[in-house]
């Protein structure tokens, strides 16, 4: 590479550990002023340069996001839809007893909430494990975000509701009788 921008010979980046007792900062201001002719960057500024020399990033992540909040909410429609199916004799059990629509597919949806919560707790618990790994094993300093951690439980939970619509819609217009002569 230092051969094509024709700098060979020369550094093109130095890492800099920061002691105890200075601040990061601290001795960029004082590289800046010792150097005025170079471009000092920190590493907590890296990720924003990624984002301005690759603008599309954040598109790409935000469709990645949003893909994988439309297969979770699909594999939980599939889940929630075969035990609404293995649970058909039960559920006309329920209308029998006089249990109301609303309350059939609310449990139906509530089910699915359930299992939406522990998806994002292990989730988020894998990703704490993963940070603290790699900030074990390696010199990685890994930031969670709070934003992050609202984002990932909001569309875990949104596409598990919405997921468990149509399984417990389902549910609730079951009729009784045919419901109990199910096989």
């Amino acid at each position: 590479m230092q051969n094509q921008v024709g700098s060979e010979g020369k550094a093109s980046a130095f890492l800099v550990k920061v002691k105890e007792g200075f601040t990061v900062d601290q001795v960029g201001n004082n590289l800046n002023a010792a150097f005025p002719d170079n471009q000092i960057i920190l590493t907590s500024e890296l990720e924003e340069l990624y984002m301005q020399g690759i603008p599309a990033l954040n598109v790409f992540l935000d469709v990645v996001i949003g893909v994988a909040a439309i297969i979770s909410g699909l594999i939980i429609l599939l889940t929630m839809y075969t035990t609404v199916t293995e649970r058909t004799r039960q559920i006309g059990v329920l209308k029998s007893l006089g249990m109301s629509n609303t309350n059939i597919a609310w449990t139906i949806v509530q089910e699915a909430l359930l299992i939406s919560f522990g998806g994002v707790v292990f989730g988020i618990t894998a990703m704490y494990l993963l940070k603290f790994a790699l900030g074990k094993w390696t010199s990685l300093t890994v930031v969670v975000e709070p934003s992050i951690i609202l984002t990932i439980t909001v569309v875990g939970l949104i596409s598990g509701a919405v997921g468990a619509l149509y399984p417990g819609l389902r549910a609730a217009r079951l009729d009784a009788v045919d419901a109990l002569n199910y096989d």
